[in-house]
């Protein structure tokens, strides 16, 4: 809930971002201050200013609530998802341990813990997200048709009731592969931050047995070491998955020009 909360203006700038509609204004606005085509360098320093820049816009042209947009509801969905898989994956390390006779920390281990942590939280939330994802599109078919009477759902309670009256209970489950697939990113996650930490504790133990005094940069890996880990684990996990996030959102949302990404470019353009 706390990195949530903490990280929901990234989370509101990267869902934009994803947006073909607002990628579209993007590369125009690009082509037109000749930004096109740029070396790897000064890209990334392009793309590093321009997001700041669009974190600004949102809180001048919207307000500071905006960059807390749907937050809400992504905390019904991180605060379980999160709560099972940190759940699940120490006790499927104990199991599997137990079961194959190997150690806690063998990797075959944490490999095994954290698919099976990733399959539990995607099948226990799959009903979740299915609703938010409706009631997303939902709401942005009623607005593209100016009519709210259009929308097919009252509220998520509605939504529950006509899934299982029309689909019935495996309705809920509808794109439970797709979230399979998305194992994968806590999978590289937890085993590389097993890994992290496990070197952490042996540069530990090197640094008692040596009996050498610690330096500045020993008591900085102490306090920082295990939150260095796993931002590195997350990063990492991340960037090598990314594609199918993206791939994920296009499959939820079908055209994503929703009247918010309207007005904020709208907006962007008369500054």
């Amino acid at each position: 809930m706390t990195a949530a909360v903490l990280t929901a203006p990234l989370d509101v700038l990267k869902t934009r971002l994803q947006s073909d509609f607002y990628q579209s204004q993007l590369r125009a606005a690009r082509a037109a201050a000749g930004q096109a085509r740029l070396s790897p360098l000064r890209s990334a320093t392009y793309h590093l200013a321009e997001t700041i820049q669009i974190l600004r816009d949102v809180y001048r042209l919207e307000g500071a609530r905006a960059l807390f947009k749907g937050l809400g509801p992504n905390l019904i969905g991180v605060i379980p998802a999160r709560s099972i898989n940190f759940y699940v994956y120490p006790m499927g390390k104990r199991a599997f341990s137990e079961w194959s006779g190997l150690k806690p920390d063998n990797p075959l281990i944490h490999l095994a813990s954290a698919i099976t942590a990733g399959v539990a939280t995607g099948t226990a939330t799959n009903p979740i997200w299915l609703v938010k994802t409706r009631l997303q599109l939902d709401k942005n078919k009623a607005a593209r048709k100016g009519d709210v009477s259009a929308r097919q759902y009252r509220n998520s309670w509605d939504c529950i009731k006509q899934v299982m009256r029309n689909e019935g209970p495996t309705g809920f489950f509808k794109g439970l592969s797709a979230s399979y697939l998305g194992v994968t990113e806590s999978t590289i996650q937890w085993v590389l931050y097993e890994e992290l930490k496990r070197r952490l504790r042996l540069r530990e133990e090197h640094i008692v047995a040596s009996g050498r005094t610690k330096t500045w940069w020993d008591h900085t890996v102490d306090w920082t070491g295990n939150a260095m880990g796993a931002g590195a684990a997350k990063g990492i996990a991340a960037l090598l998955t990314y594609p199918h996030e993206v791939s994920d959102w296009h499959r939820r949302d079908d055209n994503q020009t929703d009247r918010t990404n309207r007005s904020f470019i709208r907006s962007r353009e008369r500054v």
